[in-house]
């Protein structure tokens, strides 16, 4: 059973979650407090799964109480649900927590979000693995992105176009972006997946309190010491996986989930080089001069790869879940069941696919799954689209 804990000083707040979530008792565990205080003190007895908090709260507000979550309990998704839906509130609740709802929240809205929450150790059992990566709330950022995307920013006449364009550079901004611009906070009722769009509705100011007034990005440092490993070269794998991606669908909404998916797909690198990183390099020595998929390696000295990993950060930051299951099963598309069209999963798994047998100098090789696109009836495709791969290398080498 799930233990669910709930924080907000109104006690009437607290009896309608009761009320509303009564259907629940039976999965969850609930405890209601109202302070921060009293959270803290119910998880030094026992930690809880998911903690859902009021921003605006005397004594102890709930930016400062995930705060204390996040370095005593890493382990614990936390959600912000708050009426205070200000640029400020926002902005601390970007730095602590997971998720941002607002008030008033439908219960099968605040149910379904911490279902997934919970659901995502399926991709992740291991519990020191689940409390390093709940600990994270920011990724580091290329040198050149964030120099590029502070210029930008420091222009009179911003032009958010221009900054669009940088911010499709970088997995990292990329993914904290659309964390916020598809929160509860700007409560959108659609979902934002072009992150060109993203950037325009945020606008520069919100961009720049992001990027440089709370430093949610900083500058990449450990993966760039390990030998056999190139961020610079994985970003730009990324990025050109994402154009193909989006080409090989024709639905507008599909296709902008699949660039960012397959932008992400490789995130749990990232997350492996800057926060494991003693396991990431007896991975990387173990893959030296095999041709072997570095997935496999990882799953044989961790248990599990980067893909999994990285879904589960992006799950706990609540990505859609078209692409969290696209970045999840990159690598074997056919261990989803109930596939009947070519979709965003597929076209992550193709396009990194092709673009990486495209490339010699990506060393870690990938495999297709041959019998997954006979099943959907598109493996006379493969022509076509390694077509498009020629076109986008040609495309990224004259922009060089």
């Amino acid at each position: 059973m799930k233990r669910i804990l709930f924080v907000d000083d109104e006690t009437m707040i607290l009896d309608g979650l009761k009320r509303s979530l009564h259907s629940q008792r039976q999965a969850w565990d609930m405890k209601f407090v109202t302070s921060g205080n009293d959270a803290l003190s119910a998880m030094a007895v026992e930690p809880f799964d998911v903690v859902v908090t009021d921003m605006k709260m005397p004594n102890m507000n709930g930016a400062e109480l995930l705060g204390h979550i996040k370095d005593r309990h890493p382990r614990t998704v936390r959600i912000v649900l708050s009426g205070h839906a200000d640029m400020e509130a926002a902005m601390r609740s970007v730095s602590v927590s997971h998720q941002f709802l607002a008030k008033p929240c439908d219960a099968g809205a605040l149910i379904s979000v911490v279902h997934r929450a919970c659901n995502l150790e399926s991709l992740l059992r291991e519990p020191s693995l689940q409390e390093a990566l709940g600990s994270i709330v920011e990724l580091p950022v290329l040198p050149r992105v964030y120099k590029a995307l502070t210029v930008a920013l420091a222009k009179e006449d911003v032009d958010i176009r221009e900054v669009g364009g940088i911010v499709e550079q970088d997995a990292a901004i990329a993914a904290k972006i659309l964390q916020l611009v598809n929160s509860a906070f700007f409560g959108l009722g659609r979902e934002i997946v072009d992150l060109r769009q993203a950037t325009a509705y945020l606008g520069a100011t919100t961009i720049r309190d992001l990027v440089l007034s709370f430093e949610m990005f900083r500058e990449f440092e450990g993966a760039v010491k390990y030998s056999g490993f190139s961020v610079e070269r994985e970003q730009s794998h990324s990025l050109l996986t994402a154009r193909v991606a989006r080409r090989l669908l024709d639905d507008k909404l599909a296709a902008d989930q699949a660039f960012l998916a397959a932008m992400l797909h490789d995130v749990g690198k990232l997350v492996l080089a800057t926060r494991l990183g003693e396991p990431f390099q007896k991975i990387l020595r173990a893959g030296a001069g095999i041709e072997r998929p570095f997935h496999k390696v990882e799953e044989e000295i961790l248990g599990v790869s980067h893909a999994e990993i990285g879904a589960y950060l992006l799950g706990l930051w609540g990505m859609s879940y078209p692409v969290v299951e696209a970045v999840a099963y990159h690598h074997h598309p056919g261990r989803v069941e109930g596939q009947s069209e070519f979709g965003v999963l597929g076209a992550t798994h193709v396009s990194d696919f092709l673009v990486r047998e495209h490339d010699e100098s990506l060393s870690d090789a990938v495999e297709l799954d041959e019998q997954f696109l006979q099943a959907l009836g598109v493996a006379e495709k493969l022509t076509e689209w390694r077509a498009i791969v020629a076109e986008e290398v040609g495309a990224e080498h004259e922009i060089a």
